[in-house]
């Protein structure tokens, strides 16, 4: 006979078994997924095998997060850096399926974000600061993205941010070498407190401080010096001393200086009045030919003075020479010596103290033309007016002469200005006029832009021309200024603190400067 009290104990003890148990404790999943839903019914996550064949938590269909605070926005060395502070606009909490900031950048305002536009992201809800390498100014904007991979809108628009300029703190000492530097890197520039060279080693030319050239053979032996107490000709293997130029009281004038070629018996010296002597180891001075001066106020090769052979001089174990000139005042001199052809070193005369030694036509070294040197300075201390896309004369130089067959470096600097952000300038030097029959010799093409408005910014440019026609050109020169395009104002600044100018210089022969551009 069935007990039916121990029946219904049974069942109660084994229910209660039961409901202590796991609810899932021998559940499975077995090749799908558990879908989790909110209380509209919508899809917001998979849990066990995906479509892809993976087996994961996937939370898809999140709701959309608020957007970031707008980012704060800095100039670096070769870039700019964007900083999110880890808040999201109207102080709303940052979502649990947080996954990331996005950070985008372009160069225009009001930009819309896009894969072309991300440079970075954030990936912590802290914040942090992303570095954009760039050249140009940019704008940046900050997007939320979930683990859904549902974005915010954009944050605010912070700049635009150009990269920082590199100034001399943020380069370590002694780590630029001369293969950094660009050909004219230089180009019109101050050295000082250094040795200038050519070459370290074997054949070149030195510069030092204490203003004394040397002139070095291949084989590394000195061969000529030039100081202001002298100047020194050795042979070609730098033993022999052949000819030397010494100052008296270590300048020109008063006694003067003497010239001596120690490869011949010859002592020219010259003194403050004027006088000339010239003693051969008391040889008769018919012996030897005459002296002639010519003049150089045309630069021309007319005979000014003829040195011819005298009695001896009646103080002097030397004889006179006798002087005949057509020359008149202060005339320039050229002196023809024993040695063949004119040499291309001047005298004013007559000498007197305090005077230097002039390079009338050209200076050579090594047979090289170096040039005549400075030709015009044209300099500006007053801002031009303004200008949109009409093309202006900022600086006028008088008649410039180009002389048939020589070379010359054109040179225009100033500070550029512009009313408006990212405006292009442009910047030329006209012979003659500009445009119609004026030739455009430096032109910036479109090179300069102002990221800023109101912002200055350098204008360096450089161009070296040649005259190759046969005959001498003259006409002025002409720097001009004007906006690409668009209705923004440009101008040139100068003020007596930030000259503007034009510089032309001789430089040299212009066989010397193949392919430059003609005059």
């Amino acid at each position: 006979m069935i007990n039916l009290g121990a029946e219904i104990q049974s069942i109660k003890n084994r229910l209660a078994a039961i409901e202590r148990s796991s609810r899932l404790g021998s559940a499975a999943v077995d090749g799908t997924a558990v879908e989790v839903r909110d209380d509209t019914g919508s899809l917001r996550a998979l849990v066990g095998q995906q479509g892809d064949g993976t087996t994961a938590v996937n939370v898809v269909n999140g709701p959309v997060p608020a957007a970031p605070t707008a980012p704060l926005v800095a100039s670096v060395v070769g870039g700019v850096a964007a900083q999110w502070d880890g808040e999201l606009e109207g102080d709303v909490a940052v979502p649990l399926d947080f996954a990331r900031v996005e950070v985008h950048a372009a160069t225009s305002s009001g930009f819309t974000p896009a894969p072309s536009t991300l440079v970075g992201t954030i990936e912590t809800p802290q914040g942090t600061i992303v570095v954009i390498p760039t050249t140009t100014p940019l704008y940046v904007r900050l997007v939320t993205r979930t683990t859904s991979g549902t974005a915010s809108a954009p944050s605010a628009e912070n700049g635009p941010i150009a990269p920082a300029m590199i100034v001399a703190d943020d380069v370590a000492d002694g780590i630029i070498t001369g293969s950094k530097l660009a050909a004219d890197a230089i180009d019109g520039r101050v050295i000082t407190g250094a040795t200038l060279r050519t070459a370290a080693t074997g054949q070149r030319i030195e510069l030092a401080p204490d203003n004394a050239i040397t002139i070095y053979n291949s084989a590394g032996q000195v061969v000529s010096t030039i100081s202001p107490a002298g100047y020194k000709v050795w042979d070609e293997t730098g033993t022999d001393l052949l000819a030397e130029v010494t100052l008296a009281g270590g300048a020109f004038g008063a006694p003067g200086f003497v010239a001596r070629a120690t490869a011949f018996p010859h002592l020219y010296s010259f003194f403050g009045d004027g006088e000339i002597q010239w003693a051969n180891d008391n040889n008769p001075m018919t012996a030897h030919p005459s002296i002639s001066l010519y003049g150089l106020a045309a630069e021309n090769d007319e005979t000014d003075m003829v040195i011819t052979p005298g009695a001896y001089h009646p103080t002097a174990n030397a004889p006179r020479m006798t002087l005949t000139t057509s020359a008149t005042g202060n005339a320039k001199f050229l002196i023809d010596s024993l040695f063949g052809g004119k040499p291309d070193i001047t005298l004013d005369g007559p000498i007197t103290a305090g005077e230097t030694l002039d390079v009338a036509k050209r200076l050579l070294i090594g047979s090289v033309d170096q040039g005549k040197g400075l030709k015009r300075f044209q300099g500006l201390q007053t801002s031009t007016a303004t200008t949109t896309t009409t093309e202006i004369a900022a600086i006028t130089t008088p008649s410039i002469t180009f002389e048939a067959g020589r070379a010359y470096r054109i040179s225009y600097h100033g500070l550029l200005l512009s009313s408006v952000a990212n405006d292009i300038i442009r910047c030329r030097v006209w012979r003659g006029t500009i445009g119609g029959t004026g030739v455009s010799l430096v032109d910036s093409i479109n090179a300069y832009q102002s990221p800023i408005a109101g912002q200055h910014v350098l204008m360096d440019m450089t161009q070296v021309v040649t005259n190759t026609t046969g005959a001498n050109i003259a006409a002025p020169l002409i720097g001009s200024i004007l906006r690409a395009s668009g209705t923004g104002n440009v101008q040139l600044v100068a003020n007596a603190s930030n000259p503007a100018w034009l510089l032309v210089e001789d430089i040299g022969l212009a066989t010397d400067y193949a392919s430059a551009r003609a005059v």
